[in-house]
């Protein structure tokens, strides 16, 4: 987590440096006498949960955004699994920071393209399986509790590269505005777990088939509102 605040105070310096060379270099035109860098405060609401971030614009096309996301979701379903009522209990945990960059292509800034990364902080989904009631098996009756449960769990974490693509104003002409976020992180290969009590304990070679199955969920997409609020 050190390393990677350290990589985000470096590669701020060096976006704020290459503005400002930028600004030194370039001739002064009618346009770039009038920009003033605008800051603005973004709420978000998507796919990746709900989060914030403060955005700044060092150029006219080029702007830089720093924030966290997260995501606390779970869900209860009843259903069969193998002719047996289950009932299934479904979780899913991220928190993320990001530095994320939008650079417009265009003269107009209503399509931005958009680089950086994000620090998992936490990355996990487990679902937790167990019978609804006892069962007949043979001539043999079982108690729920006799049966036992299965857990299956994944983990992410570390950082994520992010690219997609940024729609409508990425900064309010007046006070507020709301843009778009589409695009997609790829995350690290995740760690996975898949246990059992009682009578389901056994569960090695499940174990080794469930991590394999898991090692191709790595992309992880992003459809996101931004409620922007300028302060400057």
């Amino acid at each position: 987590m050190k390393n990677f605040i350290s990589t985000l105070l470096t590669m701020l310096f060096y976006i704020a440096a290459y503005a400002q060379q930028i600004n030194t270099e370039s001739p002064v035109t009618g346009n770039a006498a009038q920009f003033v860098s605008p800051i603005s405060v973004q709420v978000l609401v998507g796919s990746q949960g709900i989060g914030a971030d403060v955005k700044y614009g060092f150029l006219p096309r080029l702007s830089g955004r720093l924030g966290f996301g997260i995501i606390p979701v779970s869900k209860n379903k009843d259903f069969h699994f193998f002719g047996f009522a289950v009932q299934g209990q479904f979780s899913t945990s991220f928190s993320n920071v990001h530095l994320l960059a939008d650079y417009s292509p265009f003269n107009t800034n209503s399509i931005r393209l958009v680089g950086g990364a994000s620090y998992i902080t936490q990355g996990k989904a487990t679902a937790l399986i167990s019978p609804m009631g006892g069962y007949n098996i043979g001539s043999q009756s079982l108690t729920k509790d006799q049966i036992g449960v299965l857990q299956a769990d994944v983990t992410w974490k570390g950082v994520a590269p992010y690219l997609g693509i940024a729609l409508f104003k990425g900064f309010p002409g007046q006070l507020l505005n709301v843009n778009v976020d589409v695009g997609s992180y790829y995350l690290s290969s995740p760690g996975t777990s898949f246990t059992g009590t009682k009578l389901l304990s056994d569960n090695d070679a499940n174990n080794i088939q469930f991590n394999k199955n898991m090692q191709g969920y790595r992309w992880m997409p992003v459809v996101q509102l931004n409620f922007n609020l300028r302060i400057r």
